[in-house]
């Protein structure tokens, strides 16, 4: 890709994805899997897939390999478990998804934190906040339903904050490190630092033989995070973590989409607005002032 045009395209394309993917998930919780077996299976596939032809750098220096396992905790681990259980214990589950749309504004105030010469420009902070708002509209659909319970609250935003970190993250390893053997990484640590979870939990193995579970199973692993976290992990690389950030703004509109073709759950016209006021509020956040590219 010549330009930045094409990699904020993957982007879009990466999150349009992953809001497609809470009705695949909700196939398999349906089916009688648990949310921990279900990340468990879709990171292991998506490692065993990729060792073919990503088989170098298996092992690192200790201190990367700490970071490496860090990412596996932020990135996948702690951020299913935390966003999970929240929507398990939410008697509205829209709250669960209001707060974990704050990632955007959370991984740029941290990254701002972290490295003191980035700056947050004005235009960012109206972008960010109009399209929080159009979030807001799409999220609710026209039923304004909050839960005020703490832990769920907590929850979902630890489920945002986990996620910021696993892009700054990456930050340190980029220079070092391909997208691949990154990507690669975080499979193995999500899988094994999930492991104590689903040590504890049953599994019927009749489940895993229904084709319909199998073929989700597929989508989760093949697409969803062997395909969208290897894009994503580059597009980091390319826009950089603030920028790239500014597409989860998309995954609440995504996911109203599917839910409409798939389930054929009701739009109301303030989810429309809603969805408009998401497009023009990362717009506004990606654009660059007059006279740079």
């Amino acid at each position: 890709m010549n330009n930045n045009l094409g990699w904020h395209a993957l982007a879009l394309l990466v999150v349009c994805i992953w809001g497609s993917t809470f009705v695949a998930s909700k196939i398999l919780l349906l089916a009688g899997l648990s949310p921990a077996q279900i990340m468990t299976i879709r990171f292991l596939i998506a490692w065993l897939l990729m060792l073919p032809w990503c088989h170098r750098r298996l092992i690192t220096n200790l201190k990367d390999e700490l970071y490496f396992m860090a990412l596996g905790l932020s990135g996948g681990s702690l951020y299913f478990l935390a966003e999970n259980t929240a929507v398990q214990l939410a008697s509205a589950t829209s709250t669960v998804a209001l707060l974990v749309c704050t990632t955007p504004i959370i991984t740029a105030l941290i990254n701002r934190l972290v490295y003191k010469t980035e700056h947050l420009s004005s235009r960012f902070l109206l972008g960010s906040l109009i399209a929080l708002c159009g979030v807001s509209l799409v999220v609710f659909n026209g039923v304004f339903v909050l839960d005020d319970d703490p832990l769920v609250i907590i929850l979902s935003i630890g489920a945002s904050v986990t996620w910021a970190i696993y892009c700054l993250i990456i930050r340190k390893l980029e220079r070092r490190y391909s997208s691949a053997v990154i990507t690669r990484k975080v499979f193995f640590w999500g899988v094994i630092t999930m492991l104590p979870v689903i040590f504890f939990e049953d599994l019927d193995l009749r489940i895993l033989t229904d084709p319909t579970v199998i073929t989700t199973a597929c989508f989760l692993a093949i697409i969803a995070s062997l395909g969208c976290f290897l894009a994503w992990n580059i597009v980091l690389r390319r826009l950089g973590v603030v920028v790239t950030g500014n597409y989860l703004y998309f995954n609440p509109v995504t996911s109203l989409i599917t839910a409409y073709l798939v389930l054929n759950e009701h739009i109301t016209w303030l989810a429309i607005v809603g969805c408009f006021l998401t497009i023009a509020g990362v717009y506004l956040c990606n654009k660059k002032k007059r006279g740079k590219n």
